[in-house]
């Protein structure tokens, strides 16, 4: 396992879709560097105590999708490129070889969402130095912060293991942005109009839950509530239904023919 992990984390980092990924995200956080900087100062100074949590909150949203992305995106080329087939002539457990997928793709995209937020932290800086205004960050103002970003960085995982979830019960990528796009509709959609005691439950609720990122008014504590769970139970269901959905795509893989 640790082996196939390696060699699966060494195989991401070097394709070409995640750099490209990379240089996208670099230029979109420096973008958003200069606008927050031009727009900030004089009637809108830059209020660090609100500002960034919004900030990360509002990026968690990219780095989600990133995440899926990515995942789907990395092992559903192994299915074109008939790469997959020639790794189970290697390592023929089938479920081993996803799971050091999803495992590989959520380490990449939890780093990676984590550089995200520091470089956006940098890109922030300038606005912060000459425009600044507020009071003062806390030691525990610092703590949530961390918390924040921690948090972000798990859900961009979670994200990734799902995207390559959806990629091996849909056999591509294509399939798998099929699957999320459908979810998306005919599931939370649904859900939203019939009521919130319905919606709650889905995954965009529950990821606003674990976030716990208050656009308006900064950070929520560590123990405090989202849209409608606590930090914890938004955390443990949302890893529930990770491990669900890995556990059927486990399922399709081992019960068809991959060629």
């Amino acid at each position: 396992m640790t082996e196939l992990f390696a060699a699966d984390l060494q195989r991401i980092l070097w394709r070409p879709f995640t750099r490209a990924l990379g240089v996208v995200v670099v230029i979109v956080v420096a973008m958003t560097g200069v606008i927050v900087f031009v727009k900030s100062g004089g009637r809108h100074p830059f209020d660090t105590l609100t500002a960034l949590p919004a900030g990360f909150g509002s990026a968690a949203v990219l780095l989600t999708l990133a995440g899926f992305v990515l995942g789907a995106t990395l092992f559903g080329a192994d299915y074109s490129s008939r790469a997959l087939t020639t790794l189970l002539t290697w390592e023929p457990r089938r479920p081993l070889v996803l799971t050091a997928r999803a495992a590989s793709c959520a380490a990449v995209a939890a780093c990676a969402a984590l550089a995200t937020l520091a470089l956006l932290c940098v890109a922030l800086l300038p606005s912060v130095l000459a425009h600044g205004a507020g009071a003062v960050p806390t030691g525990s103002w610092y703590l949530s912060m961390a918390g924040l970003a921690l948090r972000c960085a798990l859900l961009a995982a979670a994200a990734s293991a799902i995207g390559v979830s959806c990629a091996a019960i849909g056999r591509g990528t294509p399939a798998a942005l099929a699957i999320i796009a459908v979810y998306w509709i005919a599931v939370e959609r649904t859900a939203i109009g019939i009521g919130q005691w319905l919606s709650r439950w889905l995954f965009m609720a529950l990821a606003q839950s674990w976030v716990a990122a208050d656009l308006s008014s900064g950070v929520r504590s560590s123990g405090g509530r989202g849209a409608g769970h606590a930090i914890v139970t938004s955390g443990l269901l949302l890893l529930a239904a990770v491990l669900l959905l890995h556990a059927l795509a486990s399922w399709m893989l081992t019960r068809r023919d991959i060629a």
